[in-house]
Parts: C-alpha cells; structure tokens; sequence
C-alpha cells in the first residue's frame, strides 16, 4: 500500500471506530514530528456536548498508544494494524467537550 504523505512527513491512515453500535471507517492523519509527535487526530466527523449545550461544528478525536492499564473498549485499530485510544475530551474555542457520536450527515 501507499501512503499519502503531506506536511512535515503526516501521514493519512483509516481508523475503524465504533460508537452507539455505528461502526464507520474514518480518516486520520499521524504524526511523526512536531507538536502531535506520536499521535493521530481523526477527521471532523465527530458530534460533542459539553454542559453549554452542544457543539456548534463537527470535531475531531484525539488518538494515542495505549498503555498496559488501557480499557481495552476504547482501543481502536488503524489500517495498518496498530492499536490507539480514543480521547472524548475535545476543546473548541477554549471550551471543552465531550464526544457523544459521530456527526449527522
């Protein structure tokens, strides 16, 4: 396979995610340097709520290596078989949020 390669050497990966039983593929981009290095963030694809109400556009999940102590519930598989963990808390516009679902399309 061939991977796309964008700044600072991104490259763009496909994550199965699940969520209230929804099971989509969705597109993400890791990071090997700079502020993210290690990470994937995933597409804005992504409905949250804080105490405000909901948030007003779509947001993305924050994905990291899980560790020995992980909930293995929240550990999804990339494309090439490596396993990260969702992050719920997002923020937008200094306000944080919970993911609750994917988006309405």
């Amino acid at each position: 396979m061939i991977y796309e390669l964008s700044q600072a050497g991104q490259r763009h990966r496909t994550v199965a995610i699940e969520l209230d039983g929804l099971l989509r593929q969705v597109p993400a981009v890791y990071h090997p340097t700079g502020a993210l290095v290690g990470r994937m963030v995933t597409e804005v694809v992504f409905y949250a709520e804080s105490w405000l109400g909901e948030c007003p556009v779509p947001v993305a999940i924050p994905l990291h290596r899980p560790t020995a102590r992980t909930d293995p519930r929240l550990v999804v598989v990339d494309d090439l078989a490596e396993r990260w963990v969702m992050g719920f808390n997002v923020l937008y516009n200094q306000t944080p949020y919970r993911i609750t679902g994917f988006y309405p399309t």
